[in-house]
């Protein structure tokens, strides 16, 4: 089944032969080294999951299906947002707009940045009479089929509801609009890694687009605030106000095209983010076209390590692991993943986006207040709870504690005479504890200070707590295999939703918050009991057995 779906893509490719050999590149031998690759990417991944399927057929087939109807799960979530019938296309479309960009964006950081960025195969293919323009078409093409296929199970159910609701001509424009933001987002990620490619070369090379693909993951995020804020609501009906910053904002283009051709016309600034929605990606893609030669000069200096990497030389680790840590082993095992979490990009491209998303979620919530209320009833108010949003990266970082890009040097600990397993997950949840959770706290701690005043210091002594016995009570559920001893390749599997379902039990935490707040004392008896739960948490809790894992 695999293998003739590829074929089918590939004969849909065929149709464009035409106009592929029109921008330079060989047609024949970029359709031969995209079937290469299409049936490297399904012998890839069964490898990983050997121990865990049957027959080949199956593992090759499961991995993907299960992403895709993930994501077909995801894209139920807009049909009601595509069937509102309330005339504000501007509104319901620029929200769909907006949270599609979001998850082709974010899947196209972390899951396809990689196929861009690949340099494997060109000991292989560059050493034969293959021009670089026919080697980056290939590579363009073999990123967009998978971010077509992603969006297409992503936004099936909601085109179907569209035809249903608003008729064939919004279905025809949900399609096309559908192909210019992938093509827009391809493209443009394309040229900032160009960009960044010219001026940087080596560690620092890797180090800044690792970089520039977190904070792109945070700013689609931010992003959605900026469309919200384009509405202000006049006697009690949603009103879009045109600002020049909306120039900055593609998914307010694409949703003006609907409200040009089916809310009943426009004005100027309606007719010129339509224009931006088809023009953008166009200039783009013909750039990007033109530039695709440098694009594969400039990837070879990904083959090449700089002298100086600028990693931290660890004394700071060894002071933290002999403060939190009591044997040596388990000084050892945190000073590890301190490192690994610091220096392996592909754990920093899949977690350090989160731990950006739980520093900002905060004040996304500010805003929104703001727009109803005014700075001094904020700050006067009890908003300062809004930092229970940020616990959210305990759980989102705990379950990809398990993966490694190096999963395969794990077998060294079962090498190593290590009395109890325990101290593996000790020292990782405590790296992750002092490397990652209680910077990002101390960050928001100080600006909600600051911004709410002293009178919160007990509620942010009592947050903290929450959070550190949330560490490993969350390990002992989510954690079920040693640390970094998986590969990447299996994380694309239903554990995010535990990050969904963890949002109810921050909720009830909040909750006992306030709870414990309105009795006399109330606060202190709650960080007493919290204090005595993070004893018995990080002491008892954890009896963890031998676990034998295949590498």
């Amino acid at each position: 089944m695999a293998e003739s779906s590829e074929f089918r893509t590939l004969k849909i490719l065929d149709h464009f032969r035409h106009i592929i050999t029109k921008t330079g590149a060989d047609y024949d031998v970029l359709r031969l080294i995209l079937k290469v690759k299409f049936q490297m990417d399904q012998r890839r991944v069964p490898t990983v999951l050997s121990s865990r399927s049957g027959t080949k057929e199956q593992k090759e087939g499961n991995l993907y299906l299960r992403s895709l109807w993930l994501y077909g799960l995801m894209g139920l979530l807009l049909v009601p947002f595509v069937v509102w019938d309330t005339g504000h296309y501007m509104l319901q479309m620029g929200l769909v707009t907006a949270v599609l960009m979001f998850i082709i964006m974010t899947s196209m950081i972390s899951d396809f940045s990689s196929v861009l960025l690949d340099i494997r195969d060109r000991n292989i293919i560059m050493t034969k009479p293959v021009n670089a323009r026919t080697v980056g078409m290939a590579r363009a093409i073999h990123a967009g089929v998978y971010l077509l296929l992603l969006t297409g199970s992503l936004t099936a159910v909601p085109l179907v509801a569209g035809l249903i609701t608003h008729g064939i001509g919004f279905f025809l424009l949900f399609i096309a609009e559908l192909i210019l933001i992938n093509m827009f987002i391809l493209v443009t990620t394309s040229l900032v890694y160009l960009f960044m490619m010219k001026f940087l070369d080596g560690e620092k090379l890797k180090d800044m687009i690792n970089m520039v693909q977190i904070l792109l993951s945070v700013g689609i995020a931010v992003g959605y605030q900026l469309v919200a804020r384009s509405f202000s609501i006049i006697d009690f009906d949603m009103v879009f106000t045109p600002a020049w910053w909306q120039l900055l904002l593609p998914p307010v283009w694409y949703a003006a095209v609907y409200e040009w051709l089916f809310g009943g016309g426009g004005d100027v600034w309606l007719y010129t983010f339509s224009a931006l929605a088809v023009v953008v990606p166009m200039i783009s893609l013909v750039i990007y076209v033109k530039l695709m030669p440098s694009f594969e000069l400039y990837l070879e200096k990904m083959a090449h390590s700089g002298s100086t990497s600028g990693r931290r030389k660890g004394s700071w680790d060894r002071t933290l692991a002999r403060v939190f840590c009591r044997s040596g082993e388990e000084q050892a095992c945190f000073r590890l993943s301190a490192s690994m979490m610091r220096n392996e990009r592909e754990f920093k491209l899949k977690v350090y986006p989160s731990i950006g998303l739980s520093f900002v979620l905060p004040y996304v919530f500010w805003f929104t207040q703001l727009q109803s209320s005014t700075w001094a009833e904020l700050r006067e108010g009890s908003f300062f709870y809004t930092l229970y949003i940020m616990l959210i990266l305990v759980v989102s970082v705990i379950i990809m504690l398990k993966y490694s890009g190096q999963y395969k040097a794990f077998w060294t600990f079962r090498a190593a005479p290590i009395a109890n397993e325990n101290v593996l997950y000790k020292g990782a949840l405590k790296a992750f504890m002092c490397n990652m959770f209680l910077p990002v706290f101390l960050l928001n701690a100080i600006v909600f200070a600051w911004t709410f005043g002293l009178r919160i210091l007990p509620d942010l002594a009592v947050i903290l707590l929450v959070g550190t016995a949330l560490i490993p009570l969350t390990s002992k559920l989510l954690l079920r295999k040693p640390p970094f001893s998986l590969s990447f390749s299996i994380a694309q599997q239903s554990e995010g939703w535990f990050v969904f379902a963890a949002f109810p039990v921050i909720a009830l935490l909040w909750g006992i918050h306030v709870f414990f707040r309105t009795l006399p004392g109330g606060i202190w008896i709650f960080g007493g009991l919290l204090i005595v739960a993070n004893v018995l948490l990080w002491t008892m809790l954890y009896r963890v057995k031998r676990v034998h894992v295949q590498v």
